[in-house]
């Protein structure tokens, strides 16, 4: 069943893309460790709690204010983020869906090595087209780290949704 773009809709969407953004500007000291999970438990929590578009909007808009404030530097890293950031939804969407009991737990575990395995491709093949020499620093950033990044903020956002589900 599609969902319709109601008030209710943008306005839930708009709350969730506030929240990534004060975790990437609040815990912008503690960098990728504590912002990465944050932000990518929002994108979980969008897709379950709004719809997988309002997931995909969130992850599309992050990387793109991130670069617009100063916190990510590179704007090269921008579209590959939001790509990344759009499989990760999507394919949990795709997973957890057909599953019955497993299915979120499945569609995080994939989820998170496919953007894993997107973001380390990209940092070593793709931003090369772009920018001749990717930082050390940022390949390093993009790789094992998003696993970890995505598999953390996904467990969270199920934990979170199972406790706001239970509570109201």
């Amino acid at each position: 069943m599609k969902k319709k773009m109601s008030a209710s809709y943008i306005a839930r969407t708009g709350i969730l893309l506030a929240l990534a953004l004060l975790f990437q500007l609040g815990f912008q000291s503690f960098a990728q460790p504590a912002v990465g999970p944050l932000v990518n438990m929002v994108l979980i929590l969008g897709a379950l709690t709004v719809g997988p578009a309002s997931g995909v909007i969130v992850g599309c808009f992050t990387p793109l204010i991130a670069f617009l404030l100063g916190i990510m530097p590179l704007f090269p890293l921008v579209p590959v983020i939001m790509i990344g950031n759009t499989l990760y939804v999507l394919i949990f969407e795709a997973v957890r869906k057909p599953m019955a009991r497993y299915g979120e737990i499945a569609g995080v575990v994939i989820a998170s090595g496919v953007k894993y395995a997107f973001l380390a491709f990209a940092v070593r093949k793709l931003l090369v087209l772009f920018m001749p020499k990717v930082p050390p620093q940022i390949v390093a950033a993009f790789s094992l780290p998003q696993l970890y990044t995505a598999l953390v903020g996904g467990m969270l956002a199920l934990l979170v949704y199972k406790l706001f589900k239970k509570n109201y």
